[in-house]
């Protein structure tokens, strides 16, 4: 790596922690409080399964500015992972994470594994599942499966911060899911659009990207408005 592209990547990781407020304006290093409280956190935890996508985004974090959309954030449900007893590489092995509800996503820090609690950290949250209207022979057990084995070989992975879906080399949280889900992503009207991000254009998918009517949208936070959602389902219909 080089010192460009080092003083590159720790500007966004710095972005990523900082708020803005607009009236007065001032910047917060550090937040502290979120939309998505203790009892919609209790509802996730008994309605999420293996393989469900999670999208969540964030009020006045100064890194949303620079994606578009209104979420800003995915990740992969895996599970109960505490009884996995896989042969994996060092570098993966050292940064698997044994729980019973964890997560996979992909941030500044790279590809890594915590808890489902955690991730739930955030002002919105919508939780996707695939289904069997889209794919009739759909069986959710063997699928998720397959997405959890795929999302596993990534951990540890840099962050992409030049969003480049061509390499897979590193991986930003949207390049992640993708990876594990190109195959059925076509059913459910996601696909890679031009867009320009951190001032350059390129093929790519943002987090709203993957909020289609065709998922089973299986939770809501309370502070997603379904004008929101009615507005992204229509940006995204084909």
């Amino acid at each position: 790596m080089n010192i460009f592209t080092f003083i590159y990547n720790s500007f966004l990781k710095f972005f990523g922690d900082i708020k803005v407020f607009k009236y007065p304006f001032f910047l917060l290093y550090d937040p502290g409080s979120y939309k998505v409280k203790g009892a919609e956190v209790r509802k996730v935890l008994d309605t999420v399964q293996d393989g469900d996508i999670l999208i969540r985004g964030y009020t006045n974090y100064l890194d949303g500015l620079f994606i578009p959309g209104f979420f800003s954030h995915a990740g992969l449900y895996l599970g109960d992972t505490t009884s996995h007893n896989f042969l994996l590489p060092d570098v993966i092995a050292s940064k698997f994470y044994k729980g019973k509800q964890a997560v996979i996503h992909s941030m500044a820090e790279g590809v890594f594994m915590e808890d489902l609690i955690n991730f739930c950290k955030c002002d919105y949250l919508v939780i996707l599942r695939r289904n069997n209207t889209i794919e009739p022979q759909l069986d959710l057990l063997a699928s998720s499966k397959v997405v959890f084995e795929t999302a596993i070989k990534n951990l540890g992975k840099g962050y992409d911060f030049k969003f480049d879906f061509a390499n897979i080399g590193n991986l930003s949280c949207t390049e992640l899911v993708f990876n594990c889900c190109a195959d059925v992503f076509p059913l459910y009207d996601v696909d890679l659009k031009p867009r320009r991000i951190m001032l350059r254009k390129r093929n790519v998918l943002i987090p709203d990207d993957f909020v289609t009517q065709k998922f089973d949208l299986v939770f809501k936070s309370a502070s997603v408005q379904q004008k929101v959602l009615e507005k992204i389902f229509t940006r995204n219909a084909k």
